[in-house]
């Protein structure tokens, strides 16, 4: 049996912990953490969509680090690391930890590197070693994966500006998961958000639009590497003017332009009412639609004047050293 710790971004562990209750498992919350026991974590974590990362934790009750080098220790330490370096392709091994260049610290990860035959880097390694003290426990965590959960398999294809996988699995469980649903994501970018939805189950339609030439382009990389290429659509439409008939769609997500890597806090003036307007008229009755972004002063001011929307829930990420907002909005009850 492992203690197996799951990771996700400031904001997102609740929808961390509905996709745990939605597997019928037991988890102890605490912070931006969820902690389960797991027989197989590897095989678990397949499932598990909303978490960044996942780290096997091992604890000790001793006064310093210096005692995690002792045998009865050590011993645990290195077959765990093992356990896990055995499961993939592994070369490279890091520290993360207050004081990691103190002479004990440096000494744990050199010893541990020359077990295991890694390289000892300073970032961006394969095997990630976290060492920390909390409630008086000196705890050894490692990542279970040699790349983060969020950083998925079907992105061959990098976009900037692309939203993270974690947080487009956070919105897609915002927004529902029916498999009548016909879909539409509005500026789909990379195809980032439809992937993710395909990857929780079936729907009626998926299309994808946006006149981005590249970003499709981009797009089509990843939906084919996903393989969802008969499942998603992909559409060189303008997001503000589609030829869909009015009331047709069930469920539209939009990754609005935050202004910063993608668009202008001036082009958005004019986009974001713009696509809005159009999303009020492609929603139909009984319809959601999940929107992010980082210009939230903007957003609530053009949901304001729509008064065929009404915003039913919303929740404040933090990612990347930016803090967007989701919101679920939903046709306005007349």
């Amino acid at each position: 049996m492992y203690v197996l710790e799951y990771a996700t971004w400031p904001g997102l562990i609740g929808t961390l912990c509905d996709e745990l209750d939605g597997l019928q498992l037991q988890y102890v919350v605490d912070a931006n953490t969820a902690t389960v026991d797991a027989y197989d974590p590897w095989r678990l974590s397949q499932k598990i969509r909303c978490a960044q990362n996942a780290f096997v934790r091992l604890s000790y009750d001793v006064p310093r680090p210096k005692a995690l080098l002792g045998q009865q220790y050590w011993d645990e330490i290195v077959a765990t690391a093992r356990d896990i370096v055995g499961r993939g392709e592994y070369q490279t091994v890091m520290l993360d930890a207050a004081g990691a260049d103190s002479s004990v610290m440096q000494r744990i990860i050199q010893l541990l590197g020359t077990t295991l035959g890694l390289s000892v880097v300073a970032d961006e390694a394969d095997l990630l070693m976290r060492i920390r003290n909390r409630a008086g426990f000196w705890e050894v965590l490692f990542r279970i994966t040699p790349r983060p959960l969020g950083t998925r398999a079907w992105r061959v294809c990098n976009y900037p500006g692309a939203l993270n996988a974690v947080v487009a699995a956070a919105m897609v469980r915002f927004g529902g998961i029916y498999a009548e649903d016909r879909i539409l994501n509005l500026a789909c970018g990379s195809g980032t958000i439809l992937i993710e939805r395909l990857a929780r189950g079936p729907a009626a339609k998926a299309i994808g639009c946006d006149t981005n030439a590249e970003a499709l382009a981009c797009a089509r990389q990843n939906v084919a590497a996903a393989g969802n290429t008969r499942q998603i659509v992909l559409e060189s439409w303008d997001a503000t003017q589609t030829p869909l008939p009015e009331a047709s769609v069930d469920l539209i997500y939009i990754d609005l332009p935050f202004g910063q890597l993608i668009g202008t806090h001036h082009t958005n003036l004019t986009l974001y009412p713009a696509m809005l307007y159009e999303a009020s008229r492609l929603l139909a009755p009984g319809g959601r639609m999940v929107v992010i972004t980082h210009e939230i002063r903007l957003l609530r001011s053009v949901l304001e004047e729509i008064v065929t929307l009404q915003t039913t829930d919303e929740v404040q990420i933090s990612v990347g050293g930016m803090s967007p907002l989701m919101v679920l909005i939903e046709p306005a009850r007349r």
